[in-house]
């Protein structure tokens, strides 16, 4: 299964929001500059994840965005299923009409038990459970990169 570039995205954003532990606020620029990502992007981004309550925001001087505590309880294959934004994730046998689909083809069911299976598999885990070695100096060497250029 390959994530479309919407869901990797807010994974993205949301991995690093959980790392700032609710301590303080991002901005987009702030987003698009250490993940490097179109801001652009990450307003659509963020508007979603707000709209789907994952994270919080506040305009303003003191605004920002935090992680909310829905996506901090939320298992990861359920995250990736909301951002995936499609019920037929695998394949759809109808969007061009299938010409085995009379027959009682089982592809459709076998891909659709394999990606419960997976989003099952993802629920086991929280953000909280991706770590990493040394978070800090995954931003350390990008700054060090963007100085140099």
């Amino acid at each position: 299964m390959k994530l479309n570039h919407f869901t990797d995205y807010s994974l993205r954003v949301l991995i690093y929001l959980n790392k700032k532990n609710k301590t303080a606020s991002a901005s987009l620029d702030e987003l698009s500059e250490e993940l490097d990502i179109l801001r652009n992007h990450l307003i659509k981004v963020v508007q979603f994840l707000s709209k789907e309550e994952l994270v919080i925001t506040k305009r303003g001087k003191n605004g920002g965005i935090i992680i909310s505590d829905k996506a901090l309880n939320t298992g990861l294959g359920t995250l990736i299923h909301l951002l995936e934004q499609d019920d037929t994730p695998v394949i759809n046998c109808h969007s061009k009409p299938c010409v085995f689909m009379p027959f009682s083809c089982q592809l459709k069911f076998f891909l659709d038990a394999a990606y419960q299976a997976f989003i099952d598999s993802m629920n086991q885990h929280r953000l909280s459970d991706i770590v990493f070695n040394n978070w800090e100096s995954i931003f350390a060497g990008r700054q060090n990169t963007r100085n140099n250029a």
